[in-house]
């Protein structure tokens, strides 16, 4: 699949959800500025842009491309969102925690880590909760106004490009202190490198990151997206009436 310099992180992802993982293993961030052309972000990155184009053509288009995602229907995507990603959050969050406790009582893990997760734990569920309680909810009620012609309600947040900035803003701020937690990972091994135990850690730190990235880039760059131009539709037909 052949893309150019001009073309966005997220694009990419969208017509071929596998570059995720070239994005990931480049550091390149298709979730939270996945408005960035690809040649931007390598020049900030300092890399050839070139070289990842051509692994990009390379890459298979299977998996999770089969699926379509970047056509689901809002609905759906908040359902695979919240049983999936958020989902994984709440499962695998709290283990991280426990191992780097376990690491802290044998000397070997920076007590940051640990703070710095337990941090993240709370803010990402309190982060959930708004948007399975309130965000998801509404923009999943929208679709079925437009389909059945219900009534309309305004919500009590006004648009939902008003929550969407405040959850984007979440996310950068998650991603920003996922990067910290992995420079500490980093500097960690560097120092117990031959420990199993902070090597399995890292392992599944970074596989969160990985999971992370996916997961955002469903929300800012398909799910928000398409619930602003929901609601911009749905309010042109309430006018129409």
């Amino acid at each position: 699949m052949d893309f150019t310099k001009e073309n966005t992180l997220a694009e990419i992802v969208n017509r071929n959800l596998n570059a995720s993982n070239i994005f990931d293993n480049y550091r390149l961030n298709y979730s939270t500025e996945g408005k960035s052309r690809i040649g931007d972000a390598c020049i900030t990155k300092g890399l050839n842009a070139e070289v990842i184009l051509n692994k990009l053509k390379k890459t298979e288009n299977s998996g999770y491309n089969k699926l379509k995602i970047s056509e689901w229907e809002t609905g759906l995507l908040c359902d695979f969102i919240i049983n999936n990603h958020h989902t994984y959050i709440r499962k695998n969050l709290p283990k991280l925690i426990t191992v780097s406790i376990n690491l802290i009582k044998e000397n070997k893990c920076d007590e940051l880590i640990h703070e710095k997760l337990f941090q993240l734990k709370n803010e990402f569920e309190i982060h959930m909760q708004k948007e399975e309680k309130l965000i998801f909810p509404y923009i999943k009620r929208m679709k079925k106004i437009v389909n059945d012609m219900e009534k309309y309600e305004t919500p009590p947040f006004g648009s939902v490009a008003s929550p969407v900035k405040v959850m984007e803003k979440e996310h950068r701020n998650a991603y920003t202190e996922l990067i910290i937690i992995s420079k500490l990972m980093r500097s960690m091994i560097t120092k117990n490198n031959n420990n199993a135990s902070i090597r399995s850690l890292n392992e599944k730190f970074t596989e969160f990151i990985s999971d992370f990235n996916f997961h955002i880039h469903l929300e800012n760059n398909i799910l928000f997206p398409k619930a602003i131009r929901l609601e911009n539709k749905l309010k042109k037909q309430i006018l129409k009436n």
